[in-house]
């Protein structure tokens, strides 16, 4: 795995004032808010491992974060900054733009999104295959708020409906990756040792550009979406070689996809599927490149009893290509499963009026013969304080597979907010 890339501050910055200029001539403003939060988050480990020991910290920070949001008649923006003191890494005080975008919606039945924005799509509960976008899995491993999980991009988003369906058009002029887990943090696993000579991006070039592409609408009780994603992977899933040994590259890929979700039996049941096609290895015989395969995964989530709730998921993995991709493996080296299977189970329990949340979320693979457990308690002390505290738990016995290459990462952690 590779570490997440430092933030480019002269772009996000240049996009904020490129956003504000815009808004100051859309028209009047009249709505603007300010909000935003303190947070403390402190993380420790519950495990030894290679290379650290039970008892180091796997976050000790503090966070500002700024909300400003305002509208004229025919525009509105919005902007999030995030202010972080990160005392584990050492690094003074910086500041993340995560989100700053000005919509325009002056035509009836055409809108535009430019600039930072969070882009979700899909159905599934922590599981992706037709949201492409970027993710921040360290986030996610440590203990951070949910929302950190999305990181954001730069794009232009374009929206038309009402028609026969509503289309959003999403234009990514560069390449952003997952931000995956690091050193301090977080422990990982490296297939090659010093060999590996460092992680190849793309080229920041307009023909390097990403599209995305959802078609959706209502179908009788139906909610039914088309998906379309021609770009790369945004983890480095291709192995080149070079002189001393090996870097790492983002492959090429297109998605095509679909998805359903309604009511059923008093919850809500959703399915999604995904033909993920690997450009840089389209006849499937390369082993150093992510092979094409074809996904797709189910979900039903309903409220058992009073303030509970439960979903469940399975998700699944089929490599096209397989018997040429696994005789191109090097002897020793271990073959993955032609058909990978993942599911899910989330428990969440309000009490006490709602103000006290116990929740868990647990994945287990069959295949990999691996696990991974989050499990938190939220208390809201006042309207503006709240606090959690919670951990996450992975177990494995294969050192490649998705988790059990994370076993040596069990982790508690406490957070604590204060929101204006």
């Amino acid at each position: 795995m590779t570490g997440k890339r430092d933030f480019e501050m002269p772009r996000a910055l240049g996009a904020l004032v490129l956003v504000l200029a815009l808004v100051a001539g859309a028209g009047t403003a009249r709505a603007q808010e300010i909000h935003g939060f303190v947070e403390g988050l402190g993380g420790a480990r519950t495990v030894d491992g290679r290379t650290v020991q039970a008892g180091d910290y796997t976050a000790e920070e503090t966070r500002l974060q700024l909300r400003l949001s305002d509208y004229g008649d025919d525009a509105e923006y919005f902007s999030r900054v995030d202010f972080l003191f990160d005392q584990l890494t050492g690094d003074q005080a910086r500041m993340e733009i995560r989100e700053a975008w000005m919509l325009y919606n002056g035509w009836s039945k055409v809108d535009f999104k430019l600039g930072r924005q969070i882009l979700t799509w899909g159905t599934g509960d922590l599981l992706f295959i037709n949201d492409v976008f970027a993710k921040d899995w360290e986030s996610f491993f440590i203990g951070r708020e949910d929302q950190y999980l999305k990181a954001p991009h730069d794009a232009l988003r374009m929206g038309i409906y009402p028609g026969p369906f509503n289309v959003d058009l999403v234009l990514l002029p560069g390449f952003e990756p997952d931000r995956l887990p690091t050193s301090p943090r977080l422990e990982t696993y490296n297939p090659f040792g010093g060999r590996l000579q460092g992680v190849v991006e793309p080229e920041s070039r307009l023909d390097n550009g990403e599209v995305a592409l959802r078609l959706s609408k209502m179908l009788g009780s139906w909610d039914v979406a088309l998906y379309g994603h021609w770009g790369y992977f945004r983890q480095p899933l291709g192995v080149a070689p070079v002189t001393g040994g090996v870097t790492l590259f983002y492959p090429r890929f297109d998605t095509y996809g679909a998805s359903l979700r309604r009511g059923l039996l008093g919850g809500i049941a959703n399915l999604e599927g995904g033909w993920l096609y690997s450009r840089d290895d389209k006849d499937g015989d390369n082993p150093w490149v992510e092979n094409s395969s074809v996904r797709w995964m189910w979900g039903y989530d309903r409220q058992v009893a009073t303030d509970t709730q439960v979903g469940l998921q399975g998700y699944y993995e089929y490599m096209l290509d397989h018997d040429l991709y696994a005789r191109g493996v090097a002897p020793g080296m271990p073959v993955r499963d032609e058909l990978r299977q993942l599911y899910t189970l989330r428990l969440t329990r309000y009490v006490q009026y709602q103000t006290l949340i116990l929740s868990g979320f647990v994945f287990w693979s069959p295949t990999d013969e691996d696990y991974y457990l989050r499990a938190s308690v939220e208390k809201k002390l006042t309207d503006a304080l709240g606090v959690a505290v919670g951990g996450n738990f992975f177990g494995g016995t294969q050192d490649q597979t998705l988790f059990g290459s994370m076993e040596n990462n069990d982790n508690v952690f406490l957070r604590a907010r204060y929101s204006f």
